[in-house]
């Protein structure tokens, strides 16, 4: 394995450790909208201030639009506070981690969409590495579940 490869693992690790310490606490709501264009995805969510957050590694290469707000998130140079409107390339690959200031942010994730597919299931299994507990607004009752039970066995 190649330093990068190693140091790629390591920064995921860290993000999918922050992941399940947050999936113990309150769950706050995020709202998201899904908007389709000619061979165009775009995932916009609605993060309220003071919230701590983290997203699936993503599969493909995108452009994020923050429109608004004032986040600090890692990036591949580590820890950056961005302030919308701006908007930046990821490579496939980059799992992120955030927290949102004083404002609420609105974060656009842009994709290809070249068959026009629309269906929400499709794409996130398409474009993410989906966790075990689900995608925030798409998760069944049983990831739900899943929440409940690592939040119990916190609390033994």
């Amino acid at each position: 394995m190649k330093l990068v490869e190693v140091g790629a693992a390591l920064k995921l690790n860290k993000v999918e450790a922050l992941q399940d310490v947050l999936l113990t606490m309150p769950q706050v709501h995020i709202v998201t909208t899904h908007t389709f264009f000619p061979e165009i995805y775009e995932r916009r969510i609605d993060v309220p201030p003071w919230t701590v957050l983290t997203g699936a590694a993503h599969k493909t290469a995108y452009t994020v639009r923050l429109e608004s707000g004032t986040i600090a998130v890692n990036t591949d140079d580590g820890v950056k506070v961005l302030t919308g409107p701006m908007e930046f390339e990821v490579p496939a690959g980059m799992q992120r981690a955030g927290c949102v200031f004083d404002d609420p942010v609105v974060w656009v994730d842009v994709y290809e969409n070249p068959d026009n597919c629309e269906d929400i299931s499709v794409l996130e299994e398409r474009l993410y590495v989906v966790p075990e507990v689900g995608m925030m607004d798409s998760r069944t009752p049983e990831q739900w579940a899943l929440i409940e039970q690592r939040k119990l066995a916190c609390l033994e």
